[in-house]
């Protein structure tokens, strides 16, 4: 064995497997953090405006016609952003008939036929 020349002394081979390891380690933990973080807050989101379609829906769904001359008002501007006068005759005969009850400190109260026709008319707008 004395004439073997060929094999050779140790060679030191640098190891950065700890240091890998170390860092990986460190990633993983970071990540977990912050999906953490993410789950845990709050959404920051930016609330949706309602439409004003969807505003003069909800005004007339909560008509309140004990107050005639609130709910002439609150209908008038309603109905006209759901339904167009120049399509339905119906409304623009009936927001003609409702000028009486606008413009006047004393008002009388809302008629029945009035009344019907004002309800007719939000329940075509809810199916509009």
């Amino acid at each position: 064995m004395q004439g073997l020349k060929d094999i050779k002394p140790w060679v030191e081979v640098p190891d950065h497997s700890l240091l890998y390891l170390l860092l990986l380690l460190g990633g993983v933990v970071l990540l977990l953090a912050l999906l953490w973080w993410f789950l845990r807050t709050p959404k920051r989101r930016r609330k949706r405006r309602p439409t004003r379609k969807e505003l003069a829906k909800q005004s007339l769904e909560n008509l309140d016609f004990s107050d005639t001359k609130k709910a002439v008002y609150t209908f008038s501007e309603a109905i006209q952003e759901l339904l167009s006068p120049k399509e339905h005759k119906h409304l623009k005969e009936l927001l003609a008939r409702l000028e009486i009850y606008k413009y006047k400190k004393e008002v009388p109260t809302l008629s029945q036929e009035d009344k019907e026709a004002m309800q007719t008319l939000i329940k075509e707008s809810k199916d509009a």
